[in-house]
Order: C-alpha cells, then structure tokens, then sequence
C-alpha cells in the first residue's frame, strides 16, 4: 500500500472529488483539477516534473499515476491556472508551478468534515480496545484506515497464508505449532481485521456513513480512471468487438464458487456485458478454474477433518454442479471460452523471451501453489500473443483486448512483461513502450475504465460492491482459527466441551462471532481468553443450538406417539367432517345474518333519510309561512299607521275649522272642547278601531296566503312595532314547547296543502 501524508485531509479531499462528478452535466477533468491544487501549491515556485508530481499524488492520496499519464495531465493543468507554461508549446511545452497565493484552497463542506470525523472518531475508538493497536496515535490509525479504505484489495489478511488447520482427535494427540507474526506483521494484520469489520457493521448500523465512505472508494477509483486513460471521454461508450479476458479467480467469482465475491462478480459481469464488450476465458483459465473446483469438491466429499475441522463442511451441491462443466456454465453466463493461441514467440526472440520468463519466475517465487503460478505465466504468454506490435496503440480501445485480474501483482507482472517484450523483441525505444496501452488491468481499473466510458453516469456503485466483497472475505471464517479454538477447548475442558463448540461453530453466526472475538487471528485464542471468545460463540450461535435442541424434542416427541398415530388419524378424521359440516351449517347462517344485517341497516339509512328530506320539507313550509305571515304583518302594520294618519289629519282639519268660521267666543268654547276631547278621550277610543281595522286586515291576508292558522285566536299583534314578528319567531324558537301547537298546525297545513297538490 502507499504510504499517505494527512490522511484525514485526503479523505476530505476524495470528498469533494465524489460531490463534483455525481453533479449533473459536471465537466470530468475540470472537477478532477481541484483534486490536484494542494498538490501544486505544495511545489509552487518549482519545475514541473512527472515523476515528482506522481510521487507527490501518491503520498498525499494513495493514487498512483504513471508519468506518462502525468504528461497527459500537464496541459488540463495549465488552462484551470495550476500551471504556467515557461517556454515553448504542446508536448515540447516546459512548466513551472504558480506562487502559492495564485492556488486558491478548495472548501470543504463542514457537514461532510464532520461525517468524516465521527467516522474517524468511531474507528479509532474500536481500534484502542485491541491490546496490539492501543499504543498507536491517531493519525497512524487514521492512516491506516485511508490505506485500506482505498487498497482493499492490498490487504494483506486476503492473502495471509493459513496455518494448517489441523484438529486433535484426543487430548494426547499432537499437532505442529504454528509459525509466530512478527510485531509489525501482526499489527498490521489487525489493522485489516478492524477495518474490513468496521466498514461492514457501517454498512449495516449507519448506512448514511457508510454510503460516505464508500464514496470515498469511488472517488478514488474515478480519479485513477481519469488520470490514467487516455480515451477521451466524450468517445462512445459502446465497446462492440473489445475483449475482456477474465482470470480464473474472477470466473470463479462469477460462478459463485467463491461466495463471498459472488455478488460482485455478477455485477462486473453485468457492467461488461452492458458496454457491449465480449468476456472471455482462456482455456488454461477454465482448465485451473476445474482443479479448484475439484480439489474443493474433494475435501467436501473426503469427510476428513484436516481441512475445515469437525464443524463439518459446505455443501456440496454447487461445487457437483460445476465439476467438469466449468465452461458449459460459463457460456450459459455469456462468457465465451477461447483456446490459448499457439504463436511460437521463442522464434522471434529467444532472449527476451528468456528474459521475461526468468523475470516472471522471480516475482511469481511467493506463489504457494505451483499449478497457479504456471496458469498465471500461460496467461501472460497468451496476451503476448494475441496482442498487434506492429501499430502503436496508446489507447486501451484501440488495443481491442485485455486481461483483467483481481491479484494486482499479476497485473503488473504482465504489464512488465508487455513492456519488455516491446523494448527488447520488437526494439521499441522504452518511451515508445510505455506509451502502448496495458495488456492487463486489475477489476479496479476496468470499474473505473468502464465507468468513464459511460459518460461517468451513476456513482460507481461496482466501486461499493467491490469494497464489500473484499471486506467480506478479509474476516471470512478461517480454519485455523477454528481449529486452534475446538484445539483448546478440547485441551482445557475435555471432549464433551470441544464437541459443544464445534456443534456451535455449524452456525454462521457462530463463525462470525469467533472471528470477531478473536479479531481473525489464531494466536488470540490464548487459555486466558478462551472463556470470553467460547461466551460469544454461544451468544452468537445461541439461537441457532436452541432450534437444534427444539428440533430433537420435537423428533423425540413424535416417535413417543407413533403408536397411537393411526386412531388418532381416524378421530381427527371424523372430528374434521364434523367441524367441516358444523362450520357449512355455521358459514350459511352468518351468511343468513350478515344478509339480514344488511337489509336492516339499508332499512334504516332509507328511514333516516326519508325523515331528513321530510323534516327539510317541513322546515321550507315552515320558513314559507313565516315569509307569508311577516308579509300580511307588514301589511297590517301600514294600514294601521295609515290609518292613524288619515285621523289625524281628519282632527286638524276640524280644529282649524273652528279656529277659521266661528265667533271668537264660540271659537274658544269649540278649541277648548276639541283639545280636552283630543287629550283624554280620542287617543283610546280610536285605538281599538284601528287595531280592530288593521287585525282584520291582516287575517285576510293569512287566509288568502293559506296560512291563517299561524295566529292564535287569542293572540294580538303589536301593530306599533314594526319588528313584532321577527321578535315572535326568535321567541318561538327559542322555547320549543310553546310552539308544539304551531309546529302541528303548520304539519297539519303542509299535509293538507300536499293532499291539495296532489288532488
């Protein structure tokens, strides 16, 4: 892994990287740019130099960028101003860096600065409860993390060479003792346990952050594939007639053999077939592809316990289902198998041909499996072969084919080995070498290559499934761990102890829980610690024995009663026609009651309803007559006041008669007599006929309106306030018993208004 410098600002950094490009219509190379200022601002004032930029970018974020794609980089540096061109133009151009004021800072958006705190904060809190790693500072924690978090596939537990897992028979039996980690070596495997474990319990507890982090992973991976390809990304994105030659591993992925990278398998499967490039195996990957598949199926049908120890082994079924038919299944995938090409490359240079196998000999030394190393080795040769030398082709497209591998040293290796042969059998110059397009790619890099030619659409969710496919398999259960375990137990407790563990580590959860206690490393399963790590199995584990204990008093209770089976077959039987006859008799009469149910509560809605329409109705006649009695009221009312006027009048007119044709004496006799009469007499003996006039005007208009059975016989209407009758309906409605009688002569006219209509 490369070493990083700030880890915490890098993360920072990739951040924002992730925020620009899933921007819409963002432009690819001016979101990278900003990416790169801390870079340039700490070397402003100097030359430019590819290989110091290259090493600077990968101290600072972990990315390693070739020179010559530094180069490329060189002139979208100069037009965002990171920087000036000193003398002459396009590749011959030499650059210097800006002052450092002339680089402005790029901003961090303080809700992700504190996302990435807490996560900081969360890991190295998990970290310091572990013995090996409590004396680390921070920042070598944090840095740790950024590693792994950007180099899963780097981790150096995914390809920790397994003691063997060997398990005692008895307590007397001996086993070989494993070899003992140096401090360093055994730190940095915990490093890699906490992380993968921490970033899968995000995964699942806060997935808010882990979708952070994650994009992090595909910052990281979009960076490498904007940096490092040279296909322009405004080129289509269909690749019909390219081919991608996939390593066995990355089959068995496919083909779910490996379980836990089966789901990202799949998904790169499936971004491969979307860009219309055409998978394919060589024969000699099929052909290592059916030695792993039948050695697995090997162990899986032996029944020995050296391999997998006495929790038992997986099923078998997918492994029967792939024996010998490894290709057919691939092809049912799509993937189409080739035969690996015969060119006799010795004949061309003998030397460098020599020369490249002894330098693959060398790197490939570490390989444990001797059959691997000479399948990888016929995969190089095959992409030697298959591969033009006579055009140059600086563009993975126009290379029309390439070897895409999860083991980053192999890809390397081939790289290497395309690059000699280029310089030393076909006498390229070394420049002219590295300018070819690579023969090989790691899956990383296909993600990324794939996703710039989609038009970088989407957030580089083959990015996330392929940091939890590594994750996954890093604290994967592992047999030594298991056995040493069972080992101890059976040392310590006896046979009985060893078995209950080993029936408990059949579960999953089980399994994880071991892992988990004992952070993936053998020699943690010490005789202190054994109590604590046999606790968390059972916890783990503990629903999984309490089904098991189930199952067998179920199957013991069962057999108990298997000899009164029969009768109770026959009585359950007859107890079931019965059930079954009662429960038709049953269904039909709650059919029968919900029916009439039914039929009642329509009843009843139909009654309500007809009640509401006659009582709206009732309540328009009844506003109808009132209308009818304040409209022959207000008639009464003007005659009334008419009528007081007309008097009036009429009694000045005999007042000033006398005043006008008479003597004086008479005169005052006759004034006298009129102003005492018109004082005391007149105002009641001219009240009662004009009430008397004004009431019998006004009950002929009732009963010419039809409603002269409103006004009482006893009732008599204040003809000297206008407002009398809307007074007397508020005061009506106001006291319901008093116009119980009204209300019933208003029905009892309604109906007989109705009965009129009718008729």
């Amino acid at each position: 892994m490369t070493s990083t410098h700030k880890p915490k600002r890098a993360l920072l950094a990739y951040c924002a990287l992730a925020d620009r490009l899933q921007k819409p219509n963002a432009g690819l190379m001016e979101a990278l740019m900003p990416f790169f200022a801390p870079v340039c601002k700490e070397l402003a004032g100097k030359m430019f130099d590819a290989t110091q930029f290259s090493d600077e970018v990968a101290h600072r974020y972990g990315l390693r960028i070739p020179r010559l794609a530094v180069l490329g980089l060189a002139e979208q540096l100069e037009q965002d101003g990171l920087l000036e061109c000193v003398s002459g133009q396009a590749t011959k151009a030499v650059y210097k860096y800006p002052p450092a004021q002339q680089i402005a800072e790029e901003e961090v958006p303080a809700v992700t600065e504190l996302e990435i705190d807490n996560v900081l904060t969360d890991f190295v809190a998990i970290c310091r409860t572990d013995e090996i790693l409590e004396n680390l500072d921070d920042e070598a924690l944090h840095k740790g993390f950024l590693e792994r978090l950007l180099h899963t596939d780097s981790m150096q537990l995914l390809s920790r060479r397994e003691a063997k897992p060997t398990t005692k028979r008895t307590v007397t039996t001996l086993t070989r003792e494993a070899q003992v980690l140096d401090s360093d070596e055994r730190r940095e495997l915990r490093l890699d346990f906490h992380v993968a474990q921490f970033l899968l319990d995000l995964k699942l507890q806060k997935p808010e952050r882990f979708n952070r982090v994650s994009d992090i992973a595909f910052a990281n991976m979009a960076a490498e594939a904007l940096a490092c390809f040279s296909d322009p990304a405004n080129s289509p994105a269909s690749l019909t007639g390219f081919s991608v030659y996939l390593d066995s591993p990355l089959l068995l992925d496919v083909l779910g053999v490996n379980s836990e990278y089966e789901d990202y398998g799949k998904e790169l499967l499936e971004m491969i077939q979307a860009a219309n490039a055409k998978p394919l195996v060589f024969d000699d990957a099929v052909a290592e592809a059916e030695t792993v598949v039948a050695a697995r199926l090997a162990v899986a049908r032996s029944g020995k316990v050296q391999p997998v120890g006495p929790w038992g082994v997986a099923t078998p079924h997918v492994l029967n289902a792939m024996s010998n038919q490894v290709g057919a299944q691939a092809a049912q995938r799509g993937i189409e198998t080739r035969a690996d090409p015969t060119l006799d490359l010795i004949r061309r240079s003998k030397e460098t041909y020599g020369s490249i196998q002894v330098s693959m000999d060398k790197q490939m030394a570490a390989w444990q499996n001797e059959e691997a190393r000479t399948h990888d080795q016929r995969t190089v040769w095959s992409m030697l072969r298959i591969r033009d030398v006579t055009t140059l082709r600086t563009k993975i497209r126009e290379s029309q084919a390439v070897f895409v591998a999860r083991n980053t040293v192999l890809v390397r290796i081939a790289n290497e080995a395309w690059r000699t042969w280029l310089h030393e059998a076909v006498r390229h110059s070394r420049d002219t070498a590295e300018r070819w397009a690579p023969i090989a790619m790691s899956d990383k890099q296909l993600a990324g290559y794939l996703w710039l030619r989609n038009s970088a659409v989407g957030n580089g969710t083959m990015s996330r499934a392929r940091l939890l496919a590594h994750c996954s398999a890093a604290i994967r259960p592992r047999p030594d761990v298991k056995a040493r375990a069972y080992n101890l137990v059976l040392e310590l407790e006896g046979k009985e102890a060893a078995g209950a563990v080993a029936a408990l580590l059949e579960d999953r959860d089980g399994e994880r829980a071991l892992m988990r206690s004992t952070r993936a490393d053998p020699e943690d399963v010490t005789p202190e610690r054994l109590s604590y790590i046999v606790e968390q199995i059972k916890l783990g584990a503990g629903e999984f024995a309490a089904a098991r204990v189930r199952e067998e008093g179920r199957i013991a209770a069962e057999s108990k009663q298997a000899q009164h089976d029969a009768e109770v077959a026959r009585i359950q039987q007859a107890a079931a026609d019965e059930t079954a006859k009662v429960g038709a008799q049953a269904e039909s009469l709650a059919q029968g009651l919900a029916q009439e149910t039914l039929q009642r509560i329509q009843a009843e809605n139909e009654l309500k309803a007809a009640q509401d329409e006659l009582e709206r109705e009732r309540r328009q006649k009844q506003l109808a007559a009132e209308g009818k009695f304040s409209e022959a009221f207000d008639g009464a009312f003007r005659l009334y006041r008419r009528l007081r006027w007309q008097l009036f009048c009429l009694y000045g007119a005999l007042l000033l008669f006398a005043l006008l044709c008479t003597e004086a004496q008479v005169q005052a006799a006759i004034v006298f007599a009129l102003t005492m009469a018109g004082f005391w007499f007149f105002p009641k003996f001219f009240e009662y006929p004009l009430r008397y006039l004004a009431l019998r005007f006004m009950k002929r208009e009732l009963k010419r309106l039809d409603v002269s059975n409103m006004l009482r016989p006893t009732e008599q209407p204040d003809f000297g306030d206008t407002f009398w009758a809307k007074v007397r309906f508020e005061t009506i409605a106001l006291a319901p018993e008093s116009v119980a009688k009204p209300a019933s002569q208003v029905s009892e006219h309604a109906a007989k208004q109705t009965a009129a209509d009718v008729s």
